[in-house]
C-alpha cells in the first residue's frame, strides 16, 4: 500500500477511535447511575457490583481509545466528564421495570453487539498496539454483557413479567448507533487496512449486527421468556430497508 493510502487509513481509523472515546465516557456515566439504581431496586449484589465495575472499565476504555487516537496520529483527545446519561425506557414503567429495560438495552443488546464487533476486529488487527488495546476492551465488554443477562435471569426468577418484548423495536433501533461506532464514515478503498486498525466497513458491521441479533440476542431473550416477535419484525424491516450486506 502506498504511504499516502496508509496515512489516510490511519487518519480515518483515528476518527473512529475518537468517536469511541466519547461513547465510552457516556457508557461510564450510564453504568455509574445504573449501579446506584440497581441497588435502589434491590438487584442481587453481584449484579450491582458488576455495574459499578463496568463504570470504571468504561472510563479506562475511554483512556485507551484516546491513546489509540494519538498512536494513529490523530492528536490529543479531551476526556472531561461526560454529561449525565439520560434515562432510557418508557415513562409508564415502574422504577424496577425501567431499570430492567435499561440494563437489557445497555448490556444484553448493546454490549453483546460490541463484543461481537470487537471480536471480529481483534481477529483482523494488524497493528500490535491496536490489537492489544482491543483485546483488553473485549474482555471487559463480555463481562458487561453478562451483567445484563444475569440481571434479566434474576428478575425473571423473582417473578417480574415480560416488560421487554413490547419495546424491542426501540431497543434494537437504539443499538444501531453502537454498530456505527465501529464503522468508517463511508466505504473506503483502503478498507483492508482500516479493519486492521479497528474500523469495519458499514456493510460488514451491518452483517455482524444482524447475525448477533438473530443468533445471540433474540434467542437469549426468548430463553428468559421474552416475546421477541416485535423485535424480529423490526429486524427484518431494517435489513430489507438497508439491502444486502457484504
Amino acid at each position: 500500500m502506498a504511504d499516502v493510502d496508509r496515512a489516510a487509513a490511519r487518519a480515518s481509523a483515528a476518527r473512529v477511535w475518537r468517536r469511541r472515546a466519547r461513547a465510552e465516557l457516556e457508557a461510564a456515566s450510564r453504568f455509574s447511575r445504573l449501579g446506584d439504581e440497581l441497588a435502589a431496586v434491590g438487584a442481587v449484589g453481584p449484579v450491582v457490583a458488576m455495574a459499578r465495575d463496568a463504570a470504571s472499565d468504561e472510563r479506562r476504555h475511554a483512556e485507551q481509545c484516546a491513546a489509540l487516537v494519538r498512536e494513529l496520529g490523530g492528536g490529543p483527545v479531551a476526556l472531561g466528564p461526560a454529561p449525565p446519561a439520560r434515562e432510557l425506557g418508557p415513562r409508564g414503567l415502574g422504577a424496577r421495570e425501567r431499570v430492567l429495560y435499561e440494563v437489557v438495552a445497555m448490556s444484553c443488546i448493546t454490549e453483546t453487539l460490541s463484543a461481537a464487533l470487537l471480536g471480529e476486529l481483534v481477529s483482523r488487527a494488524a497493528d500490535p498496539v491496536v490489537r492489544e488495546n482491543m483485546h483488553r476492551i473485549l474482555r471487559d465488554e463480555i463481562d458487561h454483557a453478562r451483567l445484563g443477562w444475569a440481571h434479566l435471569a434474576a428478575e425473571r426468577e423473582r417473578g417480574v413479567g415480560d416488560v421487554i418484548g413490547a419495546y424491542l423495536p426501540a431497543m434494537l433501533a437504539g443499538t444501531v448507533a453502537a454498530e456505527v461506532l465501529f464503522s468508517a464514515e463511508a466505504e473506503d478503498p483502503a478498507q483492508d487496512a482500516l479493519s486492521g486498525l479497528g474500523a469495519l466497513g458499514r456493510g460488514e458491521s451491518r452483517r455482524i449486527f444482524s447475525e448477533t441479533m438473530r443468533l445471540v440476542v433474540l434467542p437469549g431473550l426468548r430463553r428468559f421468556g421474552v416475546d421477541t416477535a416485535r423485535g424480529e419484525a423490526w429486524l427484518a424491516e431494517h435489513e430489507a430497508r438497508l439491502g444486502p450486506t457484504v
